[in-house]
C-alpha cells in the first residue's frame, strides 16, 4: 500500500485524531480502503475532531431533508476546510448520501461533491464530479457556502444568536437527544449532550464576564465560512486585470476605519465615484431589506430582525469589484436568499476581508505590513493615510470606474418575450432539485395551468398563491429576493397562459414559439 495511503488511514483511524489535515482525498481513500458501503459504516471512522464540532439543521432546503427529531448534521471540525453533511431518517431525501464542501487551499476555492452509498452491500459507492450542477444551482459558480448570516440562522438549532431555544426547538432537541445514543448514525456524534445545555446557545454571565464565551455552533460555523469565503473572494479579485492599481483602494474599502471611498481617488475622479457609490448603496440597502423580510418569514416571527450595523460593511469594496474590476459580487454572501449583500459575521470573525487582502498584498510591501500590524487610533491614521496616498498615485490618469455590473440573468435560457425570472423556475423544477413542472415548455405549462393536463403541475391559483406574501416561508422562488416588478411580471405571464385556449393562442401567435431549453 502506498505511503500516502498508510498515512491517511493512520490519521483517519486514530481515535483521538483531529480533523486538521483530513481532506477529501483522505476521505476517498478511507472509503475505498475500508470498503465502506454506508453512511453508518463511515461515521465511526471519521476523525474525532470532525465528529465533535457540528451544527444541527431541522428545516433544510438542501438536497438532504431534515426534521426536528431527525436533523441534518453539518460536520465542520476545527476549521471548516472539509464539511460533511448527512441526515437521519430513511424517508428523508438524500438519506443515502454524504454531501461535502472542501476548501482547496492551493486554489483558494470551494469544491462541492456528493458521495452516494448503495442501497445494498453489493452496490457501488459513487462520487460525483466536482461542483455538480445539482449543487451549484444553490451554491453558485464559483461555489460558496450557503449558511445564512449573523445573527439568525432560520432552521438550525439555535436559530437566534444569544437567545434560548424556542419551545419548538427545545421539544425537537429533546427528541433528538433521546434517540441519539442508540441511533445508527447519530450515536457516532461526540459531545451531543451539550445541545441540552442552554449555555451552548446563550453563554452564562460567568463566561461573558470572563471574556471567553464560546460561540454557539451556528455562529462559529459562520465565522469559519466567512474567513474562508473572504480568502476565495480575494483570490478572484487578485486575478482580475486592474487589481494592482486598485489594491490600495480595495484595502481601504475593506476597513471602515479608513473613511470615505472617494478619498482614495484623485480629485478629478472623487465626485463621480461618490455619486455612483450612493446609487450602489441604495440598491444594496433595498436588497438587504428584502433579505431581512424573507429571513423573518423563515424564522416565523413576521417581524424583520433588526438591521445589523455591518450588513453592508463591504458595499464600497463590492462597488470597486464590479465597477473597476468587472467582477460580479452577487454570490459573495453566505445568506440563503440570493440577491442579498449581507456580509455580517460574528464579532470574532469581523474584518475577514481586510485580513485576506492584507495576506494577498502585504508580503510584497513590508511598509504596508508594518503599518497594518501597528495601526491604532492614536497613531495619527498612518495606515489609512498611507493607503490613500498610494491609491491616488496608482489611479492618477485613469478614468473613474464605470457603472456597476447590471444584474445577471437568472439561471435558465428564456425567450425574449417571457419574464427573465422564469429561468429561476426552470432551473429548479426541470432538474432533480424540485418537483417536476414544465416551465420551459409553454404549451404544456399552459395546459397544466388551465387544468387540461391533470398531474402535470399546479393550477394557476396554486402558482399565484406561492408567488404571494401569503405563502410565507414557502413563497416562490424559494430563497430569492425577487423584486416586486419581476414577481408581478411572472404572475401576469402565468395568467396569460391560463386564459381560455382561443384567447391564449391569439395572444401568443406572435411569440417565438414552442418549447425552449434551460441550461
Amino acid at each position: 500500500m502506498a505511503l500516502r495511503t498508510l498515512l491517511l488511514l493512520g490519521l483517519a483511524f486514530a481515535g483521538t485524531a483531529c480533523a486538521e489535515g483530513f481532506d477529501f482525498e483522505a476521505l476517498r481513500t478511507l472509503i475505498e480502503a475500508r470498503q465502506v458501503r454506508s453512511v453508518e459504516a463511515l461515521l465511526p471512522l471519521l476523525p474525532a475532531g470532525l465528529r465533535y464540532r457540528y451544527a444541527l439543521v431541522f428545516a433544510s432546503r438542501s438536497l438532504q431533508g431534515a426534521s426536528y427529531a431527525s436533523p441534518r448534521v453539518v460536520l465542520y471540525g476545527t476549521d471548516a476546510r472539509l464539511v460533511l453533511t448527512f441526515n437521519g431518517a430513511p424517508g428523508q431525501r438524500g438519506f443515502g448520501s454524504i454531501e461535502t464542501l472542501e476548501f482547496d487551499e492551493a486554489a483558494r476555492a470551494f469544491r462541492l461533491r456528493e458521495i452516494g452509498f448503495p442501497a445494498d452491500a453489493a452496490g457501488a459507492v459513487t462520487v460525483s464530479q466536482v461542483d455538480p450542477p445539482r449543487c451549484t444551482r444553490c451554491h453558485g459558480s464559483p461555489a460558496r457556502p450557503v449558511w445564512d448570516t449573523h445573527p439568525a440562522w432560520p432552521g438550525a438549532y439555535g436559530e437566534r444568536y444569544g437567545a434560548a431555544l424556542s419551545p419548538a426547538e427545545r421539544a425537537g432537541i429533546d427528541a433528538f437527544l433521546a434517540a441519539q445514543p442508540a441511533h445508527p448514525r447519530y450515536r457516532h456524534l461526540l459531545g451531543a449532550e451539550r445541545f441540552a445545555d442552554p449555555d451552548t446557545f446563550r453563554p452564562d454571565a460567568r463566561s461573558r464576564y470572563g471574556g471567553s464565551p464560546a460561540e454557539p455552533p451556528n455562529a462559529e460555523l459562520s465565522g469559519l465560512f466567512g474567513t474562508l469565503a473572504a480568502r476565495a473572494t480575494v483570490r478572484e479579485l487578485a486575478a482580475r486585470e486592474g487589481f494592482a492599481a486598485y489594491r490600495y483602494a480595495l484595502l481601504g474599502a475593506s476597513d471602515l476605519a479608513c473613511g470615505r471611498l472617494d478619498d482614495f481617488f484623485p480629485a478629478a475622479s472623487a465626485r463621480p465615484v461618490a455619486a455612483a457609490l450612493r446609487d450602489f448603496e441604495a440598491v444594496t440597502a433595498a436588497a438587504n431589506a428584502r433579505e431581512r423580510e424573507f429571513k423573518a418569514l423563515r424564522l416565523g416571527t413576521g417581524t424583520p430582525p433588526s438591521r445589523p450595523a455591518d450588513d453592508a460593511a463591504l458595499t464600497p469594496l463590492r462597488f470597486l469589484a464590479e465597477s473597476a474590476l468587472g467582477l460580479r459580487s452577487r454570490g459573495w454572501t453566505l445568506a440563503l436568499e440570493k440577491g442579498s449583500y449581507d456580509f455580517t459575521l460574528p464579532p470574532a470573525a469581523a474584518g475577514a476581508m481586510r485580513r485576506a487582502l492584507l495576506e494577498e498584498i502585504a508580503p510584497a510591501e513590508p511598509a504596508l505590513a508594518e503599518l497594518a500590524a501597528y495601526s491604532t487610533p492614536a497613531d495619527g491614521d498612518r495606515y489609512c493615510n498611507f493607503l490613500r496616498r498610494r491609491s491616488r498615485a496608482a489611479l492618477a490618469g485613469r478614468a473613474p470606474p464605470g457603472p456597476p455590473l447590471p444584474e445577471a440573468a437568472p439561471p435558465g435560457l428564456v425567450a425574449a418575450d417571457r419574464p427573465a425570472a422564469l429561468g429561476l423556475c426552470i432551473a429548479c423544477h426541470q432538474s432533480d432539485v424540485a418537483p417536476p413542472i414544465a416551465f420551459a415548455d409553454e404549451a404544456e405549462l399552459a395546459r397544466a395551468l388551465r387544468g387540461e393536463a391533470p398531474g402535470a403541475g399546479p393550477g394557476l391559483a396554486v402558482l399565484l398563491f406561492r408567488l404571494s406574501p401569503q405563502a410565507g416561508a414557502r413563497r416562490m422562488p424559494l430563497g430569492i429576493n425577487l423584486p416586486e416588478p419581476e414577481r408581478e411580471a411572472l404572475a401576469a405571464y402565468f395568467r396569460s397562459l391560463a386564459a381560455p385556449a382561443q384567447a391564449s393562442e391569439a395572444a401568443g401567435s406572435h411569440r417565438s414559439g414552442g418549447a425552449h431549453a434551460s441550461r
